[in-house]
């Protein structure tokens, strides 16, 4: 479905897939995400499937990722913006939350070293510049069935 990529903060390559329904980001033992910043709240923010509108034209459901703060004492960013609603995400954005940096990615990968070679390929080498380097449009899909 997804995949949420920490690439900075102390649990720095670890990736995840969103492949339930609401994922909880945190320091709590209870989150699906669990974050070893002490700049996080226990329930920081979470990621929400939201499949409540269609494609256009179909009857089949459009997956949205919602990005919310659950009440943290530091706020959740979206691409440097703190939140003051849930937002929808979009591929490539960041999400910060205390001192980590999570990269979001409709793509989903098998483990965490696949998601970080790809990653670190996109952006150039190393894992702090992939989220600058994210390709924003759809071209990176042709590029991909062309080389792979």
């Amino acid at each position: 479905m997804a995949s949420l990529i920490i690439i900075a903060g102390p649990n720095e390559g670890e990736c995840y897939s969103v492949d339930t329904d609401v994922t909880v980001i945190g320091r709590g033992d209870d989150c699906q995400i669990q974050l070893a910043d002490e700049r996080a709240s226990r329930n920081h923010s979470k990621v929400t499937l939201d499949t409540s509108a269609m494609v256009p034209g179909t009857s089949v459901p459009l997956k949205r990722f919602v990005l919310e703060d659950m009440g943290s004492s530091n706020g959740t960013s979206l691409n440097g913006q703190i939140l003051k609603a849930g937002m929808v995400m979009a591929d490539g954005q960041v999400i910060g939350i205390g001192g980590t940096q999570v990269l979001f990615t409709t793509r989903d990968y098998a483990n965490s070293e696949d998601a970080l070679k790809e990653i670190t390929r996109i952006g150039q080498g190393t894992l702090a510049d992939a989220a600058t380097n994210w390709p924003t449009s759809d071209s990176w899909r042709e590029e991909r069935t062309l080389t792979d």
